[in-house]
């Protein structure tokens, strides 16, 4: 968002003047500031480079440019990168100037200023650096320029972005730029202002009423002004200025968390003394989940797979939202026309700022504020039937309050004392379910759910403290053999008292055997090299091939196999990369004749 007024946005009709200039230039533009800025979209030339391979020296001597006919450069959701041109000629005194690009959100932005003299600067910008890299610390972006009275300075811009990719370029002058931001920062001020204390009006009332309409009223404000914020780059310079890839992500989960808590908000504002039709039932329910999945793949997926989902949700969000309104409307439920009317606001808000960075209507004063003034308009009205609804719920509640003391401090006492027996049960039955869930009934050993998550714990823990971890993957040799030959009754015994051994080995509670699969098995040694495993490993094969198993039809030995690989990982990737080459090296185990230890350095080459 650039910072402009009505009567700055005519100013460059009284200083903008372009020039001819070469087939291989863009328009020049006169820098003759004298009102303090000039919008510069419509005398930009921009080249698409679908592949992202093109370099400043490739495009400087190319032809095929095209004119930008809007005021402000927007190709939409692209997935390619873009090369902007366009020449500054300077014939007033100052020197000084800055270029501003007043959209925060664009990952990667790279200007090249070659001037008459030869000189080249080259700034890289983005969300994707942290924000103390930029040249002048400020939310949009800015380049210095230093401009010669009677010189050119020819700039070339690449951008791209997995955000709406929209350039609006405006050119300064540097002494007028600061001057001019007072009035916008302003605006912002009371905008955020608003919001945090419409939010904590909204809080208290809360924590005294405990009703959850207020909580998620306060959700979807505090949700809504860090969208905002994060689309304006005010948290990126505030709040979290070196987490680039969060910054991308908080726009997504705030988004994705309005939508959320308006829902949720709706249906517990609404639906006060009767239940909602089907239809709408429907509609809460699968826009919670959407919202929800949204949140959860923003953290998985790419920014343009979420956005490209959740632009549409909230716009059909947006339009499901006011018909609800209205027909709770006509069913006349307390306060649903001023939830309508707040509703509305922010509708048509959403809808002039999902077209605008959509391309579909151009960027403008009125298109910037929409949201911010749509929104604003919905938190106050929004408020508004809150309160009433604070008086009508006073009320009911003074009225039934006596009639329902005695009966409450009854159930109260009955409540209490269900509730801890129930606790109770509830913790037995939780821990027991958990154990249940995370043994193999067989052997008594952990599972492999159970394994996989503990490996994550671990490796994390190893990769913190950059200590070792060695993995043993063991596999009874000729298994196949003592089903056939004594039957399957007779492999499960082999299975156990294989896994009583392979228990018997743990050396510390951090130590975890656990049944991988079939008759492999998979013993963990954290803070472990790979001598401390090789001697575990040799004390398993001995204890296995020394121990008889018992059958109804005689006894029986058997051997194993084992592999090894231990070092100290690098990343949470690694648990598969470990659990790979221990059982590359226990597949060696078996070729080299079996009841034998290989760790993967003398199975394989790293």
């Amino acid at each position: 968002m650039h910072p402009t007024s009505p009567y700055t946005r005519l100013a460059p009709l009284a200083w903008l003047m372009v020039l001819c200039c070469s087939w291989l230039q863009a328009a020049t533009i006169d820098a003759s500031v004298n009102l303090g800025q000039i919008e510069l979209g419509d005398q930009v030339r921009y080249l698409e480079d679908p592949g992202g391979t093109l370099t400043y020296d490739d495009i400087r001597h190319r032809q095929d440019w095209i004119r930008n006919d809007r005021s402000t450069f927007s190709q939409g959701y692209s997935t390619s990168a873009w090369w902007l041109s366009l020449e500054l000629q300077n014939p007033q005194p100052q020197t000084s100037w800055l270029l501003e690009f007043a959209y925060p959100v664009l990952d990667h932005l790279q200007v090249y200023v070659r001037y008459e003299d030869g000189r080249l600067q080259e700034f890289i910008l983005g969300d994707k650096l942290p924000f103390w890299s930029r040249p002048i610390q400020h939310h949009n972006f800015l380049v210095p320029l230093t401009l010669d009275t009677g010189t050119k300075a020819q700039v070339y811009i690449r951008v791209e972005s997995t955000s709406s990719l929209m350039v609006p370029i405006i050119l300064w002058d540097e002494n007028n730029f600061h001057t001019l931001q007072v009035g916008p920062t302003i605006m912002h001020g009371i905008y955020y202002g608003g919001l945090l204390i419409i939010a904590l009006y909204n809080l208290l009332i809360y924590f005294v009423l405990g009703e959850r309409a207020y909580l998620y009223y306060v959700s979807y404000i505090v949700s809504l002004a860090l969208f905002v914020a994060g689309l304006q780059g005010w948290s990126f310079m505030f709040l979290w200025p070196n987490a680039t890839q969060w910054n991308d992500q908080s726009i997504l989960v705030f988004l994705a968390s309005c939508i959320l808590f308006a829902v949720l908000f709706t249906r517990r504002f609404l639906a006060t003394d009767k239940p909602f039709q089907p239809w709408a039932n429907g509609f809460f329910f699968g826009f919670t989940l959407l919202c929800c999945g949204a949140i959860v793949a923003s953290f998985f997926t790419t920014y343009t797979h979420v956005i490209s989902i959740l632009v549409p949700v909230a716009l059909v969000a947006c339009v499901m939202g006011l018909i609800v309104g209205i027909v709770a409307w006509f069913e006349k439920r307390p306060s649903a026309p001023y939830y309508t009317l707040a509703w509305a606001a922010l509708f048509a808000g959403g809808i002039v700022i999902v077209l605008s960075k959509s391309n579909v209507i151009p960027s403008n004063l009125f298109t910037e504020y929409a949201l911010l003034i749509g929104s604003l308009l919905e938190a106050l009205l929004l408020s508004f039937a809150l309160a009433e609804r604070i008086n009508k719920e006073r009320s009911l509640r003074i009225e039934a309050q006596s009639l329902a003391l005695q009966t409450q401090r009854q159930a109260n006492e009955a409540l209490e004392q269900r509730v801890a027996e129930r606790t109770v049960e509830l913790e037995q039955a939780n821990q027991k379910l958990k154990t249940l869930s995370d043994t193999d009934q067989l052997t008594g050993l952990k599972n492999r759910r159970y394994l996989n998550q503990y490996l994550e714990d671990e490796f994390a823990r190893c990769i913190r403290y950059q200590h070792s971890i060695a993995i043993l993957m063991i596999d009874i040799d000729h298994f196949k053999s003592v089903n056939d030959n004594y039957g399957h009754l007779a492999g499960d015994q082999c299975l156990k008292v294989v896994a009583e051994q392979i228990q018997a080995s743990n050396r510390a509670p951090t130590d975890l055997a656990a049944r991988y699969g079939g008759e492999e098995f998979c013993f963990v040694l954290p803070e472990t090299d790979s001598e401390g495993a090789t001697v575990v490993a040799q004390r398993v094969l001995q204890q296995i091939e020394n121990t008889v198993i018992p059958l109804e039809s005689g006894n029986l030995r058997v051997t194993c196999s084992v592999g090894l690989y231990a070092g100290i990982p690098n990343s949470p990737k690694d648990v598969n990369l470990f659990v790979n080459r221990a059982d590359a090296a226990l597949y060696q185990s078996k070729q080299n004749g079996r009841n034998c230890l290989t760790s993967f350095s003398e199975a394989g080459s790293d």
